[in-house]
């Protein structure tokens, strides 16, 4: 997959997790049973939110250092791509379809929270997993840029040393 595919499909995964925020939100308000489920739905998709926010920051970095990690995050049917189906499928669930008509005639109380405790216990494993393998890799990315720089500074220091004996 090529930078700007890659790019746009870490786009898409940041705009999901904005539309299943707001969607949290809507159901936040609406549905006073399940608040506490909602919570650690909308909080678990904001901190993937932040983290996949960063992967979009190391996706468009020039550096070819970064350009590896990116390349392994996003290759075909890789982390990017999977988190994306299956945050759509997050969507899906969550977005009342034509209960949406419903909603306006009847006002948000329409709204029923389409999951269990043990539905939003086995996302929220599959979000920690995703966040996991991204912030692996930003470490990864962060560990092989400080190797360049620590390389980078003993070459400076030999070089330094090779003046001083010249001289």
């Amino acid at each position: 997959m090529d930078g700007l595919s890659g790019a746009a499909s870490i786009i898409a995964v940041i705009d999901i997790s904005a539309k299943i925020f707001e969607l949290c939100q809507t159901y936040f308000s609406a549905v006073k049973e399940a608040r506490k489920d909602i919570r650690r739905l909308r909080d678990g998709v904001t901190s993937l939110h932040d983290v996949i926010t960063e992967v979009r920051d190391l996706a468009e970095d020039p550096s070819s250092s970064r350009r590896s990690v990116f390349s392994h995050l996003n290759q075909h049917n890789g982390p990017v791509q999977q988190c994306e189906r299956d945050l759509r499928r997050l969507v899906a669930q969550l977005e009342v379809g034509d209960g949406e008509n419903k909603m306006r005639r009847f006002g948000l109380r329409a709204l029923k929270w389409p999951f269990s405790s043990k539905d939003i216990d086995k996302r929220l494993q599959v979000i920690k997993d995703y966040k996991a393998t991204f912030t692996l890799a930003l470490t990864s990315d962060n560990f092989a840029l400080t190797r360049t720089i620590k390389n980078d500074i003993a070459k400076l220091a030999i070089g330094e040393k090779q003046q001083k004996i010249r001289h």
